[in-house]
């Protein structure tokens, strides 16, 4: 960069949807991992960034990807997988994730995560129940 930004400058900048794609692949490099979080929880990070936040060493940083609304079905079961509660306890209070991962993730060794991933699928098939599908005659 031509100019050097405060932390909390490039933390705002790190999860702008319209920051530049280039500033993006820089912050994904940060040291700091609040910076690389934000740019894991940006929904117009490339998903070649995405992936290697996976493997971040942050914890912090891979619950932000399980939070961004355009991860994919593969980063989430692997996820799922992550060695740190934190992150599939995370995981298995978001609505939004795959009811595949959700299985998954009931059948957690770890009894907060089987039983909060048993509630958020309970949750979720109360939402969906038939009659909140309504169809109008045309």
């Amino acid at each position: 960069m031509l100019f050097s930004l405060t932390s909390k400058a490039r933390y705002l900048l790190a999860g702008n949807p319209d920051a530049p794609v280039q500033l993006l692949e820089e912050y994904a490099e940060s040291l700091d991992a609040h910076i690389r979080a934000r740019v894991a929880e940006n929904p117009k990070t490339p998903l070649r960034l995405l992936i290697k936040f996976v493997n971040d060493a942050d914890e912090n940083v891979r619950i932000s990807l399980a939070a961004n609304p355009v991860v994919t079905k593969i980063l989430l079961s692997a996820l799922a997988e992550d060695a740190h509660p934190d992150v599939r306890y995370s995981l298995a209070e978001n609505p939004a994730v795959p009811y595949s991962v959700l299985q998954k993730l009931r059948a957690d060794e770890n009894p907060y995560i089987a039983d909060r991933a048993e509630k958020t699928m309970e949750r979720t098939e109360r939402s969906y129940t038939p009659s909140t599908f309504r169809f109008q005659a045309a």
